[in-house]
């Protein structure tokens, strides 16, 4: 029976790329495509709102053969499965549809390539940090339009056309859906206990990233706090520095929760404070839930040296202090400290969240209604 298994998901890609070519493109004007599972909570709003509301059908094309859309039971969303090899390359070399909508950033630069038809590639952001310092070079260049999280996005874009001479990049006015998510549920009961004081610690992922690096020095200090721990990995942390993760968890394991499936947001909500370094986690928590984030002050995270071309500094830089602290490296073994302050001021700080938010993000509780609304006008 795993062999059949094992055969019928090696074929599915084939099968699922014919199947899809087979579909008068007129009639698949509406088509995302997801990189894992994990990217549907991203369109999972416009999604419901375009089938429900404005009766579309969606063609929803992924990655991941886990990706729970494979089983839908929603008629109007028509799933395909197209893996992640060489059946997907030549998807997008040969895909002819009018609109694709994704959160795959790198478009065009490296072996997944703009059709050589008219297309309008839509790209959404799956989390709001800047586009020009922990983003490759050039990862946006190749789209059509870019669903903006905020005025950050619109600056940064138009700065982006300036120094790489490009010209048709539209910008729309979005929002960012999993700070809507996270806001209609922050008051959700989770059967948390008041009196218990949890803190989640969910840092960004590479070489000089909190549990890579400073992982031991900051673990075998919270360890002696009387705050409820979980740790919250970043996935690449746990794929690409196996040895290094495996060690910290091996020896904390009986005294910190560890949370590898990052799907769910439960701990987001029955965290108080978060310690984080440059990952876009920490603004949703902040936006989301109006909590504050203790930043550990690593390394900034740059994968993109042309960022000093730009005027605007990146969100991420700009908005820590705003949202919380910022502790030096140096300064980790008074973190417990560090951490009953921010706790004890946690008001003061959701004050200054807000304010942020109200500043930094658009249509907050409702860019899914603009995003489908947006998307629906294209494909009528």
């Amino acid at each position: 029976m795993k062999t059949l298994y094992f055969m019928s998901m090696a074929l599915k890609p084939i099968c699922d790329f014919i199947r899809f070519f087979k579909i008068d493109k007129r009639n698949r004007n509406i088509v995302f495509y997801s990189e894992n599972e994990s990217f549907y909570n991203f369109f999972s709003g416009m999604i419901d709102i375009l089938t429900n509301h404005y009766d579309k059908t969606i063609y929803y094309v992924t990655s991941s053969p886990s990706d729970p859309i494979l089983s839908t039971t929603n008629k109007r969303i028509i799933p395909f499965y197209i893996g992640a090899g060489s059946i997907r390359t030549i998807f997008f070399a040969l895909y002819n549809s009018p609109l694709m909508i994704l959160t795959m950033t790198d478009l065009n630069i490296f072996h997944i390539k703009r059709s050589p038809h008219k297309v309008n590639y839509i790209f959404v952001p799956h989390n709001i940090l800047s586009i020009h310092m922990v983003f490759r070079k050039k990862a946006f260049n190749y789209y059509d339009t870019f669903f903006c999280a905020g005025p950050h996005h619109n600056k940064e874009i138009e700065e982006t056309k300036k120094i790489y001479q490009l010209e048709n990049i539209k910008t729309f006015n979005f929002g960012y859906s999993k700070i809507d998510q996270l806001l209609r549920n922050k008051n959700k009961n989770l059967n948390n206990a008041k009196t218990e004081k949890i803190l989640i610690v969910a840092p960004s992922w590479g070489n000089n990233c909190i549990l890579e690096k400073y992982g031991e020095a900051l673990l075998s200090i919270l360890v002696t706090s009387k705050w409820r721990i979980i740790i919250r990995p970043h996935p690449d942390t746990v794929r690409l520095f196996k040895n290094e993760y495996s060690k910290l968890k091996n020896k904390y394991v009986k005294s910190f929760q560890f949370e590898e499936n990052i799907s769910g947001m439960e701990s987001f909500h029955k965290a108080s404070i978060m310690i984080s370094d440059w990952s876009g986690a920490a603004l949703e928590f902040a936006f989301g839930l109006e909590k504050p984030v203790i930043f550990i002050d690593v390394p900034k995270k740059i994968n993109n040296q042309d960022y000093k071309l730009y005027e605007n500094m990146p969100i991420e830089i700009s908005l820590r202090s705003k949202l919380g602290e910022v502790v030096p490296i140096s300064e980790i073994a008074s973190i417990n400290n560090k951490i009953d302050y921010v706790f004890e001021n946690r008001e003061t700080y959701r004050q200054a969240i807000i304010k942020e938010r109200v500043r930094g993000l658009y249509n907050v509780g409702n860019s899914s209604a603009r995003g489908a609304d947006y998307i629906n006008k294209l494909a009528t």
